[in-house]
């Protein structure tokens, strides 16, 4: 008898996925429908070779496993908004298709795969498929199941499984049980990570063995923890078992593959505009109805011949049309003389056929924004040394000047260029663009710092940083109370109640009701509010200002972080996702969220940075430059003292504190004149002001121009860099970082005195910052390189963070140290200061947070 074939689709774990895998397909009312596209496209092959199939979906709704253990998928946020109503179009797919699906409520879509897998597997004449990337189902192969994971488009084997969890699939659960999963908040055992968890199941077989035998355990660490948490390992144990009983009271002929209606069927796919699966759909059906669609096949013959051309060329330009952030169709282009346009009815099957040109490192892909660019053609991603990217290159060439869209390089580089954008118009550029970096002598920067780094940032941002959900949510709740007993302190203070966030109602009360000393007016009339006007109140002895400013602190790290960070965590792995990109010195900025501005020298700053964590067996080591811009500027300047001090490891703050502060040889430098040589020593680097020096150090004006006179007169050097960095910006516009990147300076020449001042600060520290810049960006590209364990997850200034396995930790930290001090070579040595935690935050594990604020916390109790 032949065999045949069931094949059971874990339905809502495939359309995760595709939607987050998928271009952001929408149709021309605006509805998001990539996700379900992904996956009937995926479903059509199985359709095709299944004797049986159906689609299990998970009800939603709390099942058994929230009675065990309550905390159970807990940390799991909302879907993405466009992809919610995604799930009743899967329904609706379902049906038109013909195709059964099993839903039942307390019961998960694995219960149901479990249960219809173990079912049908018995049966000697079926053969069971699984299609799904879940790896709580591994556990269910054997001779008669088969798995498909259809993101990676493959069969999962024993082989597979051993060399990515280190055993079996019968010990898979086992192993999970002692790792736990972060996804799910299952617990596990807290310090056992998958390495450890095999080697205990490969030398005691089982978790009841392990359990049983836990005295045995050579690694004192490891026995401690399995006797102090075994029953997590237990709980966790139930939790991930799968039920094989679910009550399915079909027989085996609800689950046949039937042909649909096909009128029913094409209205489904027309309504939803899966214009590019009808021509399928009627193949597949062997539909001889009217024709929908236009025929395909002389249109994918001509593709083929122009890529053959492109292949030929060794170059291939693709500009993807946009009509409000919809796509809708796609030009490609080898010379300015040649074109191609797919229309948005082909592109599904176009995009198949040009992508096995695109994996060519042989031809040259010209484009502009890899970000965009990848939503359309992921597997772009791993080519991207053959890639050049027109907004790399204008970065390159014109760091700070502008954006780096493509009207503006064109204004900047095609002056009378005139056409449609089009891929054509990407080759144009493309050539004006690289004469330029050649002519200029920034060809370097591009290959050495700005190319190779889009490899670097792409993976930072798909691997994130994992969050402490339940940490945050705790902050919050904490920094609420607090909020609300400041409030209170506020209103007593000023006799009645007002909304503080509004400056104007504020200034009435502090300057009108109050009648503290107003100081200057705002734009609107009233007198300003802001923090510089409370700081000095605060000085000036009114309490409630301190109140305000406290309350505006707190309001922040709520609204911004311990709030907004939630909210940005990606469902399918718990962790935030930040994306990166350039400013006009050359560093590398964070946005959506932002991660670099999280406060660094405020305690509750620190309580937030303990919420980003490393994954169970996995540590997060930091590493630092330390004092770099200090260095740099000693290099560049060439200053003596600096040269001399940091090359033998002296404190350069304490050295200027002498300097300046006059305290005698031997004698101690207290900690608070120390701060003032570092804020002079870095506030010379961003030029700092006599008027600025006098607001931080509370002096007057003329005592702060004395100290930097007499800063200079100690270190002359600086004061002739500054002078000429001055000088060459406003000779040029530009200025220099160490390896030829030119930094824009834009209103250098401005005849308005404090647009003139903003930018000669902007001058001064820019070749300085740029160069710091470089350097860490260079020590990127080369530690991706490198890392044989390990990934890059987050990039802070001059910190990077890299996240490791225990049993790598070491060699690792090492590696990046190396790494870092040599990346390249200035008359001065780089330090770089390294730290190993669970946490990104530093260690204030026995800060009370309520100690900061005691006087109004006595309102919580």
């Amino acid at each position: 008898m032949k065999e045949k074939t069931f094949t059971i689709i874990d339905g809502y774990s495939f359309l995760f996925r595709a939607y987050y895998v998928l271009p952001n397909l929408i149709t021309t009312t605006g509805m998001s429908i990539g996700g379900v596209y992904g996956f009937l496209n995926m479903i059509l092959k199985y359709i095709a070779h299944s004797d049986y199939l159906t689609i299990a979906f998970d009800s939603g709704k709390k099942n058994f496993r929230h009675d065990l253990y309550p905390e159970y998928k807990a940390n799991r946020v909302t879907p993405p908004e466009d992809l919610i109503p995604q799930f009743a179009i899967l329904r609706e797919a379902a049906e038109a298709f013909n195709l059964s699906y099993e839903e039942i409520e307390g019961y998960e879509a694995d219960d149901i795969i479990t249960t219809l897998a173990t079912k049908y597997s018995s049966h000697q004449d079926f053969k069971v498929v699984i299609v799904s990337p879940d790896k709580d189902l591994f556990q269910l192969l054997n001779y008669n199941i088969l798995i498909f994971d259809p993101i990676k488009n493959i069969y999962i084997d024993e082989k597979q499984v051993i060399e990515k969890f280190g055993v079996s699939s019968n010990k898979l659960l086992d192993l999970l049980s002692l790792t736990g999963d972060s996804s799910d908040n299952i617990p596990g055992v807290p310090g056992i990570g998958p390495k450890t968890a095999a080697k205990l199941l490969d030398e005691f077989d089982s978790l009841d063995n392990i359990i049983a035998n836990i005295n045995n355990i050579e690694q004192t660490r490891i026995r401690n923890i399995l006797t102090e948490h075994k029953e997590k390992a237990l709980i966790s144990r139930e939790l991930l078992s799968l039920c094989k009983k679910v009550g399915l009271q079909h027989d085996v002929t609800k689950y046949e593959v039937l042909s649909p209606n096909m009128e029913k069927l094409l209205s489904f796919l027309k309504k939803y505009e899966f214009n590019s699966l009808i021509g399928k759909v009627e193949k597949l059906f062997s539909y001889n109805g009217p024709s929908t669609k236009e025929k395909t096949e002389h249109s994918s013959e001509e593709l083929e011949k122009f890529l053959e051309h492109c292949r030929y060329e060794g170059k291939i330009a693709i500009y993807c049309h946009c009509e409000n952030d919809i796509l809708n169709k796609i030009s490609l282009s080898y010379n300015e003389n040649n074109i191609f346009y797919i229309d948005q009815n082909y592109l599904q099957d176009a995009l198949i056929t040009i992508n096995s040109t695109l994996l060519s490192n042989g031809v040259l892909k010209i484009i502009h924004d890899i970000r965009k660019i990848r939503k359309t053609f992921p597997t772009i991603e791993k080519v991207l040394g053959s890639v050049d990217d027109l907004m790399t290159m204008s970065y390159s060439l014109d760091t700070g000047k502008h954006d780096h869209s493509i009207p503006n390089i064109i204004a900047s580089n095609l002056s009378g260029y005139v056409e449609i954008f089009s891929a054509k118009t990407l080759i144009v550029i493309h050539e004006k663009l690289a004469q330029r970096l050649f002519q200029e002598k920034l060809f370097t920067i591009y290959e050495r710092f700005d190319k190779p780094l889009t490899k670097v940032i792409l993976n930072m941002e798909k691997n994130g940083i994992l969050l402490n959900i339940h940490k945050l949510q705790e902050l919050s709740d904490k920094f609420q109370q607090l909020i609300a007993a400041l409030e209170d302190d506020i209103y007593d203070l000023a006799g009645e109640r007002f909304n503080i966030a509004s400056p104007k109602q504020l200034s009435d009360v502090l300057f009108n009701k109050m009648g503290l000393n107003k100081k200057k007016k705002s734009k609107s009339g009233s007198y300003s509010t802001n923090s510089e006007v409370l700081e000095k109140l605060e000085i000036e002895g009114a309490e409630i200002a301190s109140k305000i400013l406290d309350w505006r602190h707190l309001s922040k790290l709520k609204g911004t972080y311990t709030d907004a960070l939630t909210k940005r965590v990606n469902p399918l792995d718990g962790k935030l996702h930040t994306s990166f990109s350039t400013t006009a010195t050359g560093r590398l900025s964070s946005s959506k969220p932002n991660l670099q501005n999280i406060p660094i020298r405020s305690k509750e700053g620190n309580l937030i940075r303990q919420a980003f964590i490393a994954p169970k067996g996995y540590k997060i080591i930091s590493a630092d430059y330390s004092q770099i811009e200090l260095r740099i500027l000693a290099h560049i300047a060439n200053v003596a003292a600096f040269k001399e001090a940091l090359a033998n490891g002296q404190d350069i703050h304490n050295i200027t504190a002498r300097q300046i502060f006059g305290v005698q040889e031997g004698a101690d430098v207290d900690k608070q004149l120390r701060q003032k040589a570092k804020s002079i020593n870095f506030g010379i680097i961003y030029g700092i002001s006599p008027f600025g020096l006098a607001r931080k150090f509370k002096i007057t004006i003329q005592e702060a121009a004395e100290y930097i006179d007499y800063y200079f007169s100690c270190y002359p050097e600086i004061k002739v860099y500054m002078e000429k960095a001055v000088s060459i910006a406003r000779q040029h516009g530009y200025v220099e970082t160490l390896f030829g990147r030119r930094c824009f300076v834009k209103d250098i020449n401005n005849t308005i005195p404090y647009l003139r001042q903003f930018a000669e600060r902007a001058a001064i520290n820019a070749p300085v910052q740029g160069t710091a810049a470089d350097i860490i960006k260079c020590a990127m590209i080369q530690l991706f390189d490198q890392l044989k364990a390990g990934k890059i997850i987050l990039q802070v200034h001059d910190e990077l963070l890299v996240e490791v396995e225990d049993d790598k930790v070491q060699e690792t930290a090492k590696l990046i140290k190396d790494t870092m001090e040599n990346a390249v070579k200035i008359s001065i040595p780089l330090e770089v200061e390294v730290k190993i935690s669970d946490n990104w935050g530093s260690n204030f594990l026995n800060y009370n947070l309520n100690a900061a604020y005691s006087k109004s916390i006595s309102h919580l109790s």
